[in-house]
């Protein structure tokens, strides 16, 4: 694994656990093949961690074992990581927002609207770059749990928890900004998780809900499907 990804994925351990393991756990990391499935179970191992943090065991058992550990504890894996994930990656996509807001537009009032025309060259393409994440982050992060559920083989149920909490937060979330309406934030940029003020808005928050559980759900529907073919011939 490349040292920096490796150095990387080791500071998202709490701060004790990286005293205690973390050269020997970087130093793992990086003698040993990385991919994505690597990286990802290393992210959830992070996660339980925080979540229940090691007493005792060595480093190379906690490593390996932090899977199991979605099948004993499936209410953290699938009910609280899943909002652990979607924080970060909002809080990512509210940072980049600010960023462009301060390179590419520092005198408007909001990064959403530009006062005397449209965005256009590499503003634009920032901006757009910036809302395909956005709203690709709650698909992404219901990859990375049917990944798990499906090394797991994790009951489905325990799996439609964390899609559909996935899909509620990812359809319900918007990010507020602007320098002269009064809303808490940092930066003047702030998010919040309603389904809307209106009939239409609800129905609309409802139908991207359905979207993202339908985008998430797919490939872990055809995974099944090869299994289940593969089993029966």
């Amino acid at each position: 694994m490349n040292p920096m990804l490796a150095h990387l994925l080791m500071r998202l351990y709490p701060r004790l656990w990286r005293e205690r393991y973390g050269a020997e756990f970087e130093a793992f990391l990086q003698t040993n093949h990385g991919g994505l499935r690597a990286s990802v179970n290393v992210v959830w191992s992070a996660l339980y961690e925080h979540i229940f943090p090691t007493r005792r065991g060595t480093m190379e058992q906690d490593s390996h074992s932090f899977l199991s550990r979605s099948v004993r504890a499936p209410w953290a894996m699938f009910g609280v990581a899943p909002i652990i994930l979607l924080s970060i990656a909002y809080f990512v996509a509210c940072l980049y927002l600010w960023s462009g807001w301060r390179i590419f537009l520092p005198g408007a009032d909001t990064p959403f609207v530009r006062i005397g025309g449209p965005i256009f060259g590499l503003a634009n393409i920032y901006f757009q770059a910036g809302k395909f994440y956005y709203f690709g982050a709650p698909i992404l992060v219901g990859w990375a749990i049917e990944l798990i559920a499906a090394r797991q083989r994790v009951k489905f149920v325990w799996l439609t928890i964390g899609l559909v909490l996935t899909a509620w937060l990812g359809s319900t979330a918007h990010i507020h900004a602007s320098r002269t309406a009064v809303h808490r934030g940092l930066g003047h940029i702030s998010m919040g998780f309603t389904l809307g003020s209106s009939i239409q808005s609800v129905y609309e928050s409802i139908f991207h809900a359905l979207t993202i559980l339908s985008l998430t759900v797919l490939p872990y529907l055809i995974f099944r499907l090869q299994r289940a073919r593969s089993i029966c011939t």
